[in-house]
C-alpha cells in the first residue's frame, strides 16, 4: 500500500486568511464564514477517507492518488489495483440524501429544508471516460460515491454506480477484488507513474482584489481576535497570557496570501503593529527567509506556508 499525501486546497488556505483579516462588521464576513465552513467540511471528509485507507487490509498491492487533476477533471481519489481502478467521489453531507437515475439530481433534506445539489453520479461518468482514455480501455474503471458523514441517510434509486457510506468501503473493495480476480493484471506502480505524469500542475489561486482594509496585528492562536504584543523576545497575549516566539509567522503567511510575496521591514512593522525597527529586523532575520535588495530597501521573500493546518 502506498498513499500520496493530500494537501489542503489553496483556496481554503486563502479563504481562512481572508476571514481572519476581515472585520466582523463587514457585509462580506458572513459570506466568507460560510465559504470557509463548506470548504473545511469538504476537506475534513476527504481527510477522514484518507485515514480509513490506513486500516484497509488486502493481499493485493494498490496505490491511492488523492485529489487527482487532469484538464477539466478533479477526482477526490484515484485508487489503483492490479485488475481495476476505482474513482472515488467523496461527499461530507449530513441529512436525508436522495439520488435518482431519472432526474439525475442529488437532493438533501435537513431540518425541514430541501435543496438540490450537483449529481456525483454524473461527475463520475465524466471521470470514468477520461481514465478509460488514459489507459486505452484496457482495465476496468469503477466510480464509487462515498459519503463520509455517518449521520447521512441514503436513498438511492436505479443508480448503476456504487453509492455507499465510508464504513462500507472495505467490503466494496473486497467485492471488486473478487469480481475481477481472473481479469488481466497490470503493474500498479507503472499505472501510478502514468497518472502522476499526466496530472495537471496545481494552478495558483488568483483571487479578486480585496475592496476593504484588512485587520492588522499578530493574532493570538488561542484567543479569537486578541492581538499580541512583542516584548522580551516573545509575542504575548494580554488576554490569556500565552507567549510565543514565532507567532508572527502566521501574520506573514496572511500577508503573502492577501498582499504580496515579499515584505520590507517597514511593511512588516505596519502589518504586525510592531513599533521597533530593531525588533522587526531581528524577527525577519530569524525567520531565515531569502532576501532581495531593491533600489529602495531590503525585501524578504515569504515562502508558502500552511500554519492553520490542524493536522500538523
Amino acid at each position: 500500500m502506498n498513499i500520496v499525501e493530500r494537501k489542503r486546497p489553496a483556496i481554503l488556505i486563502y479563504l481562512e486568511a481572508l476571514l481572519a483579516r476581515t472585520p466582523s462588521h463587514r457585509p462580506e464576513y458572513p459570506f466568507l464564514t460560510e465559504k470557509v465552513r463548506r470548504r473545511t467540511a469538504g476537506f475534513a471528509g476527504e481527510s477522514w477517507f484518507d485515514k480509513n485507507w490506513l486500516h484497509y487490509e488486502t493481499s493485493e498491492p494498490f496505490r491511492v492518488i488523492p485529489d487527482f487533476q487532469i484538464s477539466s477533471h478533479q477526482m477526490d481519489a484515484l485508487c489503483i489495483f492490479p485488475t481495476f481502478i476505482a474513482i472515488i467521489e467523496i461527499k461530507n453531507i449530513s441529512g436525508f440524501i436522495e439520488m435518482d437515475h431519472e432526474t439525475r439530481q442529488l437532493i438533501r433534506t435537513k431540518d425541514g429544508e430541501t435543496i438540490g445539489m450537483a449529481n456525483p453520479d454524473d461527475q463520475l461518468y465524466r471521470h470514468e471516460k477520461k481514465i478509460q482514455q488514459l489507459t486505452n480501455y484496457k482495465i476496468p474503471v469503477i466510480g464509487i460515491v462515498v459519503f463520509t458523514n455517518s449521520t447521512s441517510v441514503l436513498k438511492v434509486s436505479n443508480i448503476k454506480r456504487k453509492v455507499i457510506h465510508l464504513s462500507g468501503l472495505p467490503y466494496t473493495l473486497d467485492s471488486l477484488i473478487e469480481q475481477y480476480r481472473t481479469s488481466p493484471k497490470f503493474d500498479v506502480h507503472q499505472l501510478c507513474s502514468l497518472f502522476l505524469t499526466c496530472q495537471s500542475p496545481i494552478k495558483p489561486y488568483n483571487p479578486e482584489p480585496i475592496p476593504y482594509p484588512l485587520l492588522t496585528g499578530v493574532f493570538c492562536p488561542d484567543c479569537t481576535f486578541s492581538t499580541m504584543s512583542y516584548s522580551r523576545d516573545f509575542w504575548r497575549c494580554p488576554a490569556c497570557r500565552l507567549k510565543q516566539r514565532d507567532a508572527h509567522l502566521l501574520a506573514l503567511q496572511d500577508y503573502r496570501l492577501l498582499v504580496g510575496e515579499t515584505i520590507s521591514n517597514r511593511e512588516f512593522r505596519q502589518f504586525t503593529e510592531l513599533r521597533s525597527r530593531t525588533n522587526a529586523t531581528l524577527l525577519l532575520k530569524r525567520s531565515g527567509f531569502q532576501t532581495i535588495d531593491t533600489h529602495k530597501s531590503l525585501h524578504y521573500i515569504i515562502p508558502e506556508m500552511d500554519l492553520r493546518d490542524k493536522r500538523k
